[in-house]
C-alpha cells in the first residue's frame, strides 16, 4: 500500500515465491504520473496543457483513445477537456475560484474551450488549441489499476486485488480461497465504518469503479456544486444520481463509464446499458421524497451478497 495520484493504493496478491513487488509497482506509478499527472511539471499532460507540442507515449495514447471512445459513445457526456471548467468552478488545488461569482456569459464563453472532438493527433504529436486543457483524472486511476494487474499477471500471480483511489480489479481468490468481496459505499458525506456499505459484491475476474457527487463538492448560498462536470452545459452536473458503480472487464473503461453516467442521469444511463451487455451498473439516486433508491442490472444483482 502507499500514496499515489493524490490518493492511496492498496494491493493484495499471492506469490508462490513470496516476492515483494512494492518497488516495481511504485515505479509503475511514477511512470504513469510522468505521462498523465496534471500536477507534475515534468509530465506530458502538464506540458501539453501549458502550450507545448508533445510526443506522446503508450500510456498517454491508450488513455487518449479510450477517452475518445467513451466520449463518442456517450454523445459528449464524458469529455476529458473539462479541465478549464474544473478550474473555473474551483475544483483544483486552488479552491479560491469557488468563491468567485461568475455570470452566465462567462460560462457561455467556456464552450469555445470544451470538446474532445476539437483535438487530434498529428502523427505521434499532439498540440491543444489555445485555451484548452486535458484532464484524464476520470479515467487514469482505472487505467493504473489495469496496468498493475497486467504486471501481476506477467509475474504469474493468479490471485490478487488491486485498488487505486477506490477503483478495483479482482482476480482469482483471496487468502481464504474465496471470491474477493468488495463494498459499494453509501452516498453520504461522512463514513460510518460500522455501516458504510450500500451493497457488498462478489467480484470475480472483473473491475469495479464508482463515481459520486457526495464527497467532492462545495456549497454556496445553499446550493451544492459537484466536481462532476457536465461538458454540454459547462456547469456541475445536476440530476438525481448520487453515485454510479460500474462492473466491467477493464477498470479503465469502468472508471470512464461511471463518470459518463453521473452526467447522463438515471434514465439515459438505463437506456445506454440496455444496449451494452458488457456493462453492469448500480445506480444510487434520490427519490421524489429524498429517499435513497437503487437500480441494479440483473447481472450485477447476481453478485450481491445478501
Amino acid at each position: 500500500s502507499g500514496e499515489a495520484q493524490g490518493t492511496f493504493y492498496h494491493i493484495k496478491y499471492m506469490s508462490s515465491s513470496g516476492e515483494d513487488y512494492q518497488f516495481q509497482i511504485d515505479s509503475i506509478l511514477l511512470e504513469v504520473d510522468s505521462s498523465l499527472s496534471i500536477y507534475r511539471e515534468y509530465s506530458l499532460i502538464y506540458k501539453l496543457n501549458k502550450g507545448s507540442v508533445i510526443r506522446t507515449d503508450s500510456f498517454f495514447n491508450t488513455v487518449y483513445y479510450a477517452a475518445k471512445k467513451v466520449y463518442l459513445e456517450s454523445e459528449g457526456n464524458f469529455d476529458c477537456t473539462v479541465s478549464p471548467l474544473m478550474k473555473a468552478w474551483g475544483f483544483y488545488k486552488d479552491m479560491s475560484q469557488k468563491n468567485t461569482i461568475k455570470d452566465s456569459l462567462f460560462f457561455k464563453g467556456m464552450f469555445d474551450y470544451i470538446g474532445f472532438n476539437k483535438i487530434n493527433f498529428i502523427e505521434d504529436s499532439l498540440f491543444l488549441p489555445k485555451g484548452m486543457a486535458l484532464d484524464f483524472n476520470a479515467i487514469a486511476q482505472g487505467y493504473t489499476v489495469d496496468i498493475i494487474s497486467r504486471f501481476l499477471d506477467q509475474k504469474g500471480c493468479l490471485d490478487y486485488l488491486v485498488e487505486v483511489g477506490g477503483e478495483v480489479l479482482a482476480k482469482g481468490k483471496n487468502a481464504d480461497g474465496k471470491t474477493w468481496k468488495v463494498g459499494i459505499d453509501k452516498p453520504v458525506n461522512d463514513i460510518d465504518y460500522q455501516d458504510r456499505f450500500m451493497l457488498i459484491l462478489n467480484l470475480d475476474n472483473k473491475a469495479l469503479a464508482t463515481s459520486g457527487n457526495y464527497r467532492n463538492f462545495y456549497e454556496r448560498d445553499g446550493v451544492k456544486y459537484s466536481h462532476v462536470m457536465n461538458p454540454l452545459t459547462c456547469s456541475p452536473s445536476r440530476n438525481k444520481l448520487l453515485s454510479v458503480s460500474v462492473v466491467h472487464e477493464s477498470c479503465m473503461f469502468a472508471d470512464a463509464y461511471a463518470t459518463a453516467f453521473m452526467v447522463m442521469g438515471v434514465r439515459h444511463t438505463k437506456e445506454f446499458v440496455a444496449y451494452n451487455s458488457s456493462i453492469e451498473i448500480c445506480l444510487i439516486y434520490s427519490g421524489e421524497g429524498g429517499e435513497l433508491k437503487t437500480y441494479i442490472t440483473p447481472s450485477l444483482l447476481e453478485r450481491v451478497i445478501n
